[in-house]
Parts: C-alpha cells; structure tokens; sequence
C-alpha cells in the first residue's frame, strides 16, 4: 500500500508543521510541538483520506456539470425545464444517493 503521507497529515494534523523527504514515513521531520503521530497512525488514517479525496472529486465533477447546465435555468432557454430541472437535482442528489465514491452512476443531461 502506498500511502500519500503529506494528503494524511494534512486530514489528520492540520496545521502541523514537518517535512518530508522522499515518500516513506522514515524521511518524516516532525517540527511541531505536538507528538508526531506514528506510522501506524497514518497509514490506518489512509483509506478514510483516499475515500474523502474521492468525495472531493465527485462534488467537483457535480459542481461543474451543474455550472455547465445553469444556461438551461433561465425563463427564455429553448429547453424543456422540467427535464432539466430534474437533471440537475439528480446531480445535486449524487453525494447522498451513493455510498462509495466508485458507485456513483451520473446523470445522463436531457
């Protein structure tokens, strides 16, 4: 398993100041004055940080289908609204309606 320490303590440890060299945890400075959290600690942080970058891309994806869609909203828009209308909900409803980031099935735009 690979683990992307600086995304984890960035989750985990917000604010913390350290350094890394290289990509193990073995070239981890620790230069705050709170504990340096173990290797443990982050590597069993990891699948929850993957699982939250994950959710962060699909609320990207979502946001800029919506901004894509905005165009449809407007009184005059030669669309049918409803259809749209109900696209753009289905894509506000894609957090909730999966339970894993690698489940979500988008929308197709009217």
């Amino acid at each position: 398993m690979s683990v992307d320490y600086p995304s984890v303590l960035a989750a985990v440890r917000p604010g913390a100041a350290w350094s890394l060299s290289g990509f193990e945890y073995s070239g981890l400075v620790w230069l705050d004055d709170s504990p340096k959290p173990t290797q443990h600690e982050l590597d069993a942080a990891w699948p929850a940080v993957t699982e939250a970058i994950a959710w962060d891309a699909v609320r990207a994806e979502r946001n800029r289908l919506l901004a894509e869609s905005d165009w449809t909203q407007v009184a005059d828009a030669p669309v049918n609204a409803t259809a749209w209308a109900v696209y753009r909900q289905a894509l506000r409803d894609v957090p909730q309606d999966f339970a894993s980031p690698d489940d979500v099935v988008w929308p197709a735009a009217p």
